[in-house]
């Protein structure tokens, strides 16, 4: 409903309303003092959506903020450059709250499969490492598991070349 259409409906109820007093009676003191109290009933409902809509404002913004720091501590641990803040995309773009939201949490999102992603290549190259190890120094195959943990702290393609390069050169003494 347009502000228009609003204040067109508000004047048909007034007018109905004045209609009635005027068949009832109603004195101009009790018509002012109805007139007041609905006024007063207006005021309070707006103020309690704008209280609403402030809080909803809010907690989008803090939405962002908090996605946009999950995503920055991924890249962090990927050495991976973040991107622009939301601050700097919504001004350039003019998207709302709830659309810069949304692409925050997609970025969000590719951003955690691209960890796990990371995460699991940086799993093989070790468990690999750990295997040729125990090859290297007379242990059984059977202790070659996954009984380790991965450092998320760094899971940048630098460290994956590190541990490439350790793989490649145990892979060179179990050769000799």
């Amino acid at each position: 409903m347009s502000k228009t259409q609003i204040e067109s409906f508000s004047a048909s109820l007034l007018q109905e309303l004045e209609i009635i007093w005027d068949e009832v009676g109603e004195t101009k003191t009790e018509r002012e003092k109805i007139l007041n109290e609905i006024e007063d009933e207006c005021r309070n409902i707006y103020i309690g959506k704008i209280e609403k809509v402030k809080e909803e404002r809010s907690r989008l913004r803090q939405d962002i903020v908090d996605s946009e720091a999950r995503v920055i501590a991924i890249c962090s641990v990927m050495e991976e450059p973040s991107g622009p803040g939301r601050q700097q995309q919504s001004d350039q773009c003019g998207r709302s709250l709830k659309e810069e939201l949304g692409k925050i949490l997609l970025k969000l999102e590719d951003m955690k499969k691209r960890k796990s992603e990371r995460k699991n290549q940086f799993i093989q190259v070790i468990e690999d490492i750990k295997c040729i190890r125990d090859e290297i120094s007379g242990e059984s195959d059977e202790t070659c598991s996954s009984d380790f943990s991965v450092d998320e702290s760094d899971l940048s393609l630098r460290k994956l070349e590190e541990l490439h390069r350790e793989l490649y050169t145990l892979q060179e003494q179990k050769v000799s």
